[in-house]
């Protein structure tokens, strides 16, 4: 009954937080564990709040080598996932996929088609639910359910998770470090910058990238549950082959947010 509950709160707070699908964070001050609402004014996307929170969140990674993460969340999804792994396939890049659980579980072929093509698999929850605002026995379920779904497909794969929205409270660090598992952040969003249209993004947010840093996009628009969304991806689509183009000119490679931690030091 208490999940339930939670489920509901969260789900009334969708409706006064709006639009869905950005990925820039407002920048909210610290009251009590979460991240929550500041007001007006406040800068967008804070890792460094994030990381006030969550000390063993990664941000980055300092490399010396001239890799840069890739990472998609909220798929798989029929409408989206598998052109982006086409695009993918075309420059050679490799990704890690922040799944939903329940989509992975209603979409096994391309969960089965991601790992065969090289890429990883990683722990988005199970059903999407915001996690700064449930108790510590919901943070648990969805992250335990999250990660068997995605440990059918890729066994190593559920060592890492992020929240949805990258919204977490110290009671997400705690739940996170209990469970085994690290929570992952980014660097830059590419849906952040699509104000100025797909190409303008792709150019923008690939020319900024530097070695060690995560790229966050998404490949899945459709998820159910106590935080449904239904989004269109075409204009991410649309700009990753610029961005990856960019990378491809400054001699970055795309790879699996797992591999550019066993590669450096993640901050």
């Amino acid at each position: 009954m208490a999940q339930v509950d939670a489920f509901a709160a969260v789900s009334r707070r969708s409706v006064v937080l709006g639009v869905a699908g950005l990925c820039a964070l407002v920048a909210w001050p610290r009251v009590d564990e979460a991240l929550h609402p500041g007001g007006p004014g406040r800068e967008t996307d804070s890792p460094a709040l994030r990381h006030d929170v969550d000390p063993r969140g990664i941000t980055r990674v300092s490399t010396t080598r001239r890799w840069v993460a890739l990472t998609f969340d909220d798929g798989p999804d029929p409408r989206w996932t598998p052109d982006v792994l086409d695009v993918l396939h075309a420059y050679g890049c490799r990704a890690t996929f922040f799944a939903v659980g329940s989509n992975v579980e209603a979409h096994p072929d391309l969960a089965r088609r991601i790992v065969a093509e090289g890429h990883r698999l990683s722990n988005h929850t199970h059903d999407h639910l915001w996690l700064d605002r449930v108790d510590a026995a919901t943070v648990t379920d969805q992250l335990t359910r999250g990660r068997e779904a995605v440990a059918a497909y890729d066994r190593q794969g559920g060592q890492l998770a992020r929240p949805p929205r990258g919204w977490t409270s110290r009671t997400v660090a705690r739940c996170t470090s209990d469970l085994g598992l690290r929570s992952v952040f980014w660097t830059a969003c590419l849906e952040s910058s699509l104000h100025d249209g797909p190409v303008a993004a792709g150019e923008e947010v690939g020319a900024r990238l530097r070695a060690g840093d995560i790229v966050l996009a998404h490949d899945g628009g459709r998820v159910v549950g106590p935080n449904p969304q239904d989004i269109d991806r075409s204009r991410t689509l649309a700009a990753l082959p610029t961005m990856l183009e960019s990378l491809r000119r400054r001699r970055l490679v795309g790879v699996p947010v797992q591999d550019l931690v066993a590669g450096g030091t993640p901050r």
